[in-house]
């Protein structure tokens, strides 16, 4: 039988008293698998583990059948977005993913060209050259996600990689995941939005107050959570133009103008995404990002533990 390419078994980690992740366990064989729960469900402490960053209190945790913590020859293999901010402000995108290429044992001038063509990929062709603490939040982010894919990882970790992004580069950044994936790499991404997940994977594991809650096929989610409504804060210049045109649409419920952009309720989420990704690309929807406070997400994953 081949081994799952992430296992867990009974992996526990306290920082003093408290407990940020308690006897989770679950094994990931390949493909894509979105890790989903509410902020402070555990999600960033697990991939720190994954990925070598923090050592288990107890348990164990394999990855690629090596151990993370203290494992180098690992670190080439993988790929990792962290949440955080990790950009270093002196040095040029193009300077900072070629650095990170280089770390990982590339050689210059293919570190250089690879480093192009990924800044390139992801929207940040004339701005590469630029210093990066010049960057707005999600040129960042891209530049982030560029040192994550450029050397091909056998394995990678995205902690909320759609972060800062419009509807039109959330959209491309999953094209690229699903093209890693369909080249033999294993994606692990974090998000506490459900229709984040959907776009790249059927395959979810739920996690919350340190907890597995559950595993399996989002679809089953998506019907528990549909029954709720579902509020998401559009950042936009201009607020009441986008307003009037979102009251169009018949998936959108109600609408709140804010300080930054729209506050909306709907029904029917994953249609109303859909439709503000292609309206935001064919450019006449003036969308800058979007959020989701999500606490349809987090009543969802309230009554869960409660069952339990």
């Amino acid at each position: 039988m081949t081994p799952p390419i992430l296992h867990v078994s009974n992996l526990t980690r306290s920082f003093g008293p408290v407990v940020a992740l308690n006897e989770v366990s679950f094994d990931v064989p390949g493909a894509i698998v979105g890790l989903l729960g509410p902020n402070g469900a555990g999600k960033s402490t697990l991939l720190k583990i994954l990925t070598g960053e923090l050592r288990p209190s107890l348990g164990t945790v394999e990855v690629l059948g090596m151990t993370p913590f203290g494992n180098p020859d690992l670190y080439h293999r993988i790929g990792i977005a962290p949440e955080q901010d990790s950009l270093f402000e002196d040095l040029t995108g193009f300077q900072f993913v070629s650095f990170m290429l280089r770390m990982r044992g590339w050689d210059p001038p293919e570190a250089a060209k690879r480093a192009g063509e990924w800044l390139d990929r992801l929207g940040l062709a004339d701005a590469m050259h630029r210093k990066t603490g010049g960057y707005s939040k999600g040129m960042r982010q891209r530049t982030k996600l560029a040192t994550t894919f450029a050397h091909d990882p056998d394995v990678i970790f995205l902690d909320e990689p759609l972060t800062g992004l419009d509807p039109l580069w959330r959209h491309r950044v999953q094209t690229s995941i699903h093209e890693a994936a369909a080249a033999g790499a294993c994606v692990l991404f974090s998000s506490h939005v459900l229709h984040e997940v959907e776009e790249a994977t059927r395959q979810v594991l739920l996690l919350n107050r340190g907890r597995v809650v559950a595993q399996g096929d989002a679809r089953e989610i998506r019907a528990l959570i549909d029954t709720y409504p579902h509020r998401v804060i559009l950042e936009t210049s201009k607020p009441r133009e986008v307003g009037v045109r979102l009251l169009q649409w018949d998936v959108v419920e109600s609408i709140t103008v804010t300080p930054t952009g729209l506050r909306v309720t709907t029904p029917k989420p994953e249609a109303f995404y859909s439709r503000l990704t292609i309206e935001s690309a064919e450019g006449d929807l003036p969308v800058e990002g979007l959020v989701s406070p999500d606490d349809s997400l987090q009543a969802l994953f309230e009554t869960l533990v409660w069952k339990r």
